[in-house]
């Protein structure tokens, strides 16, 4: 006997009845007012791609402090601001760095000087972190620390023999409470996209309990629905999305713009003093502008950043 299959039967509720998604779009001031102070803040990007640059100058104009923060290795700006602008306690950090341009000025003299606690660490223990929290256990085994001083030094290393002895390293399970992305589209719903590698994005969204996402553009969600398999991170993690153009600048986005080498250059002189950075750079460029339209105006408009370069990486 063939059972006839129609799109409702009796138990089904009503049309009317059914659930109905609510926009997750939002200014900006509002989602980054879901980060309290003494927040454990995940940053996403990897040196200078897909840097969450807006929502960190939000945050430091909020006064948010107290933070800890993890980043993908190698990290760069939004790390460096952070720690510059007396936002961090706590750091979980492997490398932070401007590349080609040198050390990152803020990052090296707060962890000479003590006044940020700098927990070093490589990317497998970083990640392994992460990883334990996606696999609901205590620790994850990192097996690739065998013969370096990572898995002596390291507070991130820990050891345990369920994963095969004193020299596998362990990391604890790392959750953090919000995670701050920029990634290129999104729809109202949150399902982002990316235009290019999302590097460690996605295992930082999965770990956190929060996620908020600056994107270059909102697209609308019958684009998303047509080619399903560009989302990179699905609609159901994200808390807040936020339609940020250039909101990555100084650093790129990829397909949409390149870093602003200018930029940062200019970042890296005015931080050879803790004072010169504050007045060469944090106040005119974090402080003073009060909304992103306003910093786009102060480092020369969205015509300029096209202009920088004409291939993006």
């Amino acid at each position: 006997m063939t059972q006839e299959v129609t799109g409702m039967d009796a138990s089904s509720p009503p049309p009317a009845a059914r659930t109905v998604r609510t926009s997750k779009a939002t200014a900006l001031s509002e989602a980054v007012a879901l980060v309290p102070s003494g927040s454990f803040v995940a940053l996403g990007g990897l040196w200078f791609h897909n840097n969450p640059s807006a929502a960190v100058h939000e945050l430091i104009r909020q006064g948010v402090e107290g933070l800890t923060i993890v980043a993908a290795p190698p990290s760069s700006y939004a790390v460096d601001l952070l720690i510059g602008a007396g936002a961090v306690r706590t750091a979980y950090l492997a490398h932070v760095s401007f590349d080609h341009l040198g050390m990152a000025p803020n990052f090296r003299r707060a962890g000479e000087s003590g006044e940020v606690e700098i927990i070093d660490g490589d990317e497998a223990l970083l990640l392994g972190g992460l990883m334990a929290t996606l696999e609901a256990l205590p620790k994850h085994p990192v097996h690739s620390l065998k013969g370096t001083d990572l898995l002596r030094r390291s507070p991130l290393a820990g050891s345990s023999d369920a994963f095969g002895g004193a020299d596998v390293a362990a990391p604890a399970a790392m959750a953090p409470d919000v995670c701050l992305l920029h990634a290129q589209e999104a729809d109202i719903y949150g399902n982002v996209r990316y235009e290019g590698t999302p590097f460690c994005d996605p295992l930082l969204a999965k770990a956190s309990h929060k996620v908020i996402v600056c994107v270059d553009r909102l697209v609308d969600n019958d684009e998303i629905r047509r080619e399903p398999h560009l989302t990179v991170i699905p609609g159901y993690l994200v808390d807040a999305v936020v339609e940020t153009p250039y909101g990555a600048h100084p650093c790129a986005s990829q397909g949409h713009y390149a870093h602003d080498e200018e930029r940062l250059t200019a970042y890296m002189a005015a931080g050879r003093t803790a004072a010169g950075w504050r007045s060469d750079y944090l106040e005119p460029y974090v402080l003073r502008p009060r909304t992103p339209q306003e910093y786009l105006a102060a480092v020369g408009g969205a015509e300029r950043i096209e202009r920088l370069a004409s291939v993006v990486s």
